[in-house]
C-alpha cells in the first residue's frame, strides 16, 4: 500500500486498488497529555457470494470521520455492510457508528468490551446487539468469507488494565481532558483483564496491520505533542512487542505462552511485504520488504527480544518470568 499521499485533511486516501484509508487524529484516554496518533480506518473493496461487492471497515476511529465514509460510498458507489473493530482497545465511538450504519453487521471483541461500561450499555440495547457478533478466538470465523481479499487473526493471550469509573466510558461520557496524566496513570489497576488485538492481512498488496500487542510506532512529531513527562519515557519509532511492557502486557504462563507464540507462527508463516498499524503518522509505512525471507528475518528478529519467536512458546516463557519471584505454570 502507499500511504504518501494520506493526510488529515484528506476525506479519504486511495492506498492501493480496493483500498481507502481515512485519517484523524486520537490522544489516547482522550488525554490532552498525551501523543496525537493517527487513528485509521481502512475501507476494502470485498465481495461475497449473498451480499454482492461492498465495503468493509477495520478499524473504529472517532465517529467524526462518519461523513468521510458516506462520501467515499457515494463516490464509488458500494455500501460499507460490515465494520470490524481493532480489537478491545477501540470502542468508545462506537454507538455512533451503528447509529450512523443502521444496516451494517459490527464485529468486536468478546473478551474485554463485554466488561466495560461502554459495552454493557450497548449490549443491553436489543437493536445493537442483533447487529454485533462477539468473537475472542485467533480465528474469526464470522469474518473467513473475505479471507481471499483480507484475512483478520485475533490475538487474545495478552492483557490490560480494566475498565473503572475515572476512565472515558465514551465517546460521549468523556473524563477531563486536561487532567494531571501522571496522577490518572497511577489509579490504573493491574493488567489482568484479557482483551483482542485484531490484525489484518491484505492479501493482494501483502500487507500485515498490526495492533496493540505491539507497541504505538510513533513519529518525533506525534510525541511532540504529548506533555514534557510522557515525551521523557516514550521512543520514537519504537516497534515492538508490549509482552513485556507494564501495560498492556503478554501472558506469564506456559500455556499462554505456548498458545501466543503458536498463533504468531500463523503469522510468520504469512507472505508479507509490508506492515503497518492504524496509528503511525500519516505517509508512514513501518516496514517494507522485497521477499517473504526478508519479512521473516527481520520480523523473527523483533520477537527474538521477547522470545515470540520460537512457536513452541518456551523462550517467552522463561522472558515473561525472568524477572519475577515466582514462575506461573
Amino acid at each position: 500500500m502507499d500511504f504518501s499521499k494520506e493526510s488529515y485533511d484528506a476525506t479519504y486516501t486511495k492506498v492501493a486498488e480496493g483500498v481507502y484509508v481515512i485519517s484523524s487524529t486520537h490522544r489516547p484516554h482522550h488525554k490532552d497529555s498525551m501523543p496525537e496518533l493517527n487513528n485509521r480506518a481502512f475501507l476494502f473493496e470485498v465481495e461475497t457470494k449473498n451480499d454482492g461487492k461492498h465495503l468493509l471497515m477495520s478499524g473504529m476511529p472517532g465517529s467524526k470521520v462518519v461523513d468521510n465514509v458516506k462520501q467515499l460510498e457515494k463516490d464509488i458507489g458500494l455500501a460499507v455492510k460490515v465494520i470490524v473493530t481493532s480489537g478491545d482497545f477501540h470502542h468508545m465511538s462506537m454507538k455512533g457508528w451503528l447509529d450512523a450504519f443502521p444496516d451494517a453487521t459490527f464485529v468486536h471483541s468478546d473478551l474485554k468490551f463485554p466488561t466495560t461500561r461502554n459495552g454493557k450499555e450497548i449490549l443491553s440495547n436489543e437493536a445493537y446487539k442483533k447487529r454485533i457478533v462477539l468473537e475472542k478466538g485467533f480465528e474469526i470465523p464470522s469474518l473467513e468469507k473475505y479471507s481471499d481479499t483480507v484475512r483478520f487473526f485475533g490475538f487474545n493471550q495478552f492483557f490490560v488494565y480494566a475498565d473503572a469509573p475515572f476512565m472515558t466510558a465514551s465517546e460521549s461520557n468523556q473524563t477531563k481532558k486536561g487532567q494531571n496524566i501522571l496522577a490518572y496513570m497511577s489509579k490504573i489497576g493491574p493488567c489482568d483483564q484479557p482483551f483482542l488485538a485484531i490484525w489484518a492481512y491484505h492479501v493482494p498488496t501483502k500487507q500485515l496491520l498490526i495492533e496493540h500487542n505491539f507497541m504505538p510506532y510513533m513519529h518525533k512529531k506525534q510525541i511532540a505533542k504529548a506533555s514534557s513527562v510522557l515525551r521523557m519515557m516514550m521512543k520514537t519509532n519504537d516497534f515492538s512487542s508490549c509482552a513485556n511492557e507494564k501495560m498492556p502486557n503478554g501472558p506469564k504462563s506456559k500455556e499462554g505462552c505456548k498458545i501466543h507464540c503458536e498463533q504468531m507462527a500463523q503469522i510468520l508463516a504469512l507472505d508479507v511485504r509490508a506492515i503497518n498499524d492504524y496509528h503511525t503518522y500519516t505517509g508512514e509505512q513501518i516496514r517494507t520488504y522485497e521477499s517473504k525471507d526478508d519479512f521473516v528475518k527481520d520480523f523473527s528478529g523483533v520477537l527474538k527480544k521477547t522470545g515470540e519467536d520460537d512457536p513452541t512458546g518456551e523462550k517467552m516463557f522463561a522472558k515473561q518470568n525472568a524477572s519475577s519471584m515466582c514462575t506461573i505454570l
